[in-house]
Formats: C-alpha cells, structure tokens, sequence
C-alpha cells in the first residue's frame, strides 16, 4: 500500500459519549456532540490524511487516549458500521438488550450491501478479511451488486475490487484474501468507497489486478500488455466470443484427446519487482528464435523493453497416440503479431512474438514479446489446437479475437 510518511502533528473531532468499556481501550462512538482532541499516534503514519477525513466526516473514531489505534484489527461489526455510517444509510434505534451492531447490520442487509451468507452473526466481532472487506466495498460502489439475486464468486470478488482501485496489493502486487485489516487500512477503503461513489477515478495496483486477474481468469495478459487489453470481438459467425477460463480447455470431437492451459503468465521483464518474475527462471540460459529466423544464438538477457509471456499445461488424456503427440498438453499460438523489419529481425532485433529455448526450440513452453516496434493484422488472436499427428485433421479454435492497431510504437 502506498505510504506517506509526515512529520505534523494533527486534530481530530472525536465525539464525547459514555463508552461501557474500559474508557483506554474504545472507540468512542458517533454522536452530534464533539471536542477537539490531538491524536498521539497518527502523525507520521501513512494513512494519516484519511483517518483525518474519516474522523471529521464522523464514521469513525479515536479512543478516549487520545490514540487511534491504526495498526489494530478492525472486526466485521466495526467494519460494517463505517461503511453504513459513510454511506449515510439511514439507521434504526438500538432495542432494548440488543448488541450494539445490530442497527448496523440490519441496515447493510437492508441496502444490500452485507448478506446474511457472508459470516455468521457470532463470528461479527472477528477481525474482517481482506475478501470480507472487498466484498462489502464492491457492494457499496455497485447498485447492481446489492441485488441478492447477483452472486459474485471470491477470485472475482477480489479482481473487480483490484481492477476499480478499492484495494491495493500488499508486497509484489499480493492480494493476501484472508489477511485481517487495520484501521487504518479499513479508513482508506472507505475513502475510496466515497470518491468512487461521487464519480472519482481511483488509483490502481497493476500488478494486484494482474494476481487477480491470474486468479480469476489463468490468465494476466490482458491487464499486463497493452494490446492484448484491447476490444475483445464477437461474430457468431466465425465463432467468436470474449475470452472465458473455459476456452482453455481443449477436448477433440472424436473423444480421444483432452488438455487444459492452465495459466497464460506475463511478465514484464524490465522490472525485477514484477511478482512473476521468479517463474522465469534463470535468464542467463534462455535463448530465443522466431519464424523465418535461421541463427539459434540469440540470448535474452540481451534484450530491452520486453515481456515473457509463460505458458502452464497440462494432459489429461490421450487415447490414440498415433492421432496425437504422446505426452503433449494443447498448443497455444499467438497469431497477427508481426516483424515490420525481417531484415532486422533475422540479425537480432526482437521485433515480434518469439518463442524462448534453452537447449533446442520447441523444450520450453515460453514466448517472448517486444513491448513496442511490431505490426498487427489491425488485430490479434491467442489459439488453442491439439498435437495432432499428420495426416490427422487438425482440431483448434480461437480462444480470443483482440482489435489492435496496425502499429505498435
């Protein structure tokens, strides 16, 4: 999470009420009368500008020490009664012997921004979860999401929460879904819930879509390269819908031959903080040719400004191997990537979609991709094909179909 260290010191409204716990240790809560108090323990912390906000906008607050707390846990009540009191969701009185989070989870039910399916209501004051937080704050921002008939699955829970910026990873892009959430942390959220509700563009965490995307889809390549986040075409016709997990399976009709790509990993390669980047390997060792390349010696540590793009498979059967390769998990090709220079190329200039070997092409299932200096058909195809054996008629489709300008500078 990004972090803004100052050296002020800051003042806060906190609300006088009564507290029925030890007055050291709770928050106080909100009330229409307020006094001035300075925080001890905010004043060089990173969220410190939010929690400022929070505390004058009056959906959370200090404790009686005049301490905040930042660093401690937030439980789901708690947690739950920022964003209804945020939100300005109207509330009902406390009942009599009733706990004080029930008005506020009756009335994120009633918004439809909690389910009763989200944790049990004896587990309420457990410190909420990353995906627990998550999955209210998409609630909060999205009408369509309030409507209990809208399921929404974890990994996709945390890829859309990710991809608007309500979250932000913790080290290399890490979603970290059942981690618990600070004060301090469960504050920004709720900031970013405001802004995203009045409109505003929040910042995101490329490399947090990425993992999430990788999670939810196998799949990062789409959030990491530019081109391949382009419009995703349809023709029924020929065949062609958006990109769906599914695709990557490959089953032939004759019932022989089935094979799953399991993750499509990119990796930008001239930042070694990219959180895939270990899945590489030892760079020294690869090599890498393209079509119409003679010259096997090309090294890829020579390179600049590039992806390598990671490809994981898997067999799960094969019932003919004189129809099928033995031991062969389903082809995946890039196709309409294009050298505008053969001449180039042919000496060394990576100026299309490579495949990466160490000791003969074909031993590594990697490819490797300039991030600028190539053509396009106007448009890019990722393929799926089983290892067919000649004179066995190919079976293959078209995983996705991406408009993409005709050059990429």
């Amino acid at each position: 999470m990004k972090k803004t260290y100052m050296l002020l010191s800051s003042v806060f409204l906190f609300t006088a009420c009564q507290s029925s716990t030890s007055a050291a240790d709770s928050p106080l809560p909100t009330s229409s009368a307020v006094t001035t108090i300075k925080l001890k323990d905010v004043a060089d912390h990173w969220a410190m500008f939010a929690i400022e906000g929070a505390v004058k906008k009056g959906y959370v607050d200090g404790y009686e020490d005049a301490t905040f707390k930042p660093e401690n846990n937030v439980s789901r009540a708690e947690f739950v009664k920022m964003v209804v009191t945020a939100i300005k969701e109207p509330v009902k009185s406390n009942s009599s012997g009733e706990d004080w989070s029930s008005p506020y989870l009756t009335a994120a039910i009633n918004k439809g921004i909690l389910r009763e399916s989200d944790f049990s209501i004896d587990d309420v004051n457990a410190p909420i979860s990353r995906l627990e937080m998550s999955r209210i704050s998409l609630r909060a921002t999205d009408a369509t999401l309030q409507n209990k008939a809208i399921q929404v699955d974890n990994d996709s829970v945390m890829y859309n929460a990710a991809k608007i910026g309500l979250i932000q990873g913790l080290v290399k892009g890490a979603l970290e879904p059942e981690n618990s959430t600070t004060r301090a942390q469960s504050v920004t959220i709720i900031e970013r819930i405001l802004s995203v509700n009045k409109g505003g563009t929040l910042e995101v965490d490329q490399y947090a879509i990425g993992n999430a995307e990788l999670a939810v889809k196998g799949t990062n390549i789409f959030s990491m390269i530019p081109v391949f986040g382009g419009k995703q075409n349809t023709d029924e016709h020929f065949g062609l819908t958006p990109f769906s997990p599914e695709k990557l399976v490959l089953e032939t009709p004759d019932g022989k031959y089935k094979g799953q790509i399991e993750q499509i990993i990119a990796v930008d390669m001239d930042n070694p903080n990219d959180p895939n980047r270990s899945a590489v390997g030892d760079i020294s060792k690869l090599k890498w040719w393209a079509a119409g390349v003679r010259k096997l010696d090309f090294k890829v540590s020579d390179l600049k400004d590039y992806y390598i793009i990671i490809v994981k498979s898997h067999l799960d059967f094969n019932k003919d191997t004189s129809l099928y390769a033995e031991n062969s998990s389903p082809l995946l090709s890039f196709v309409g990537i294009k050298s505008p220079d053969v001449d180039a190329l042919k000496n060394g200039t990576l100026n299309t979609m490579g495949r990466i070997f160490i000791d003969r092409p074909g031993d590594r299932n990697m490819y490797v991709m300039p991030k600028n200096g190539y053509i396009t058909d106007a448009g890019i195809q990722i393929n799926i094909a089983a290892p067919s054996i000649p004179p066995q008629q190919t079976y293959g489709r078209t995983i996705v179909d991406i408009t993409a300008p005709v050059k990429v500078n």
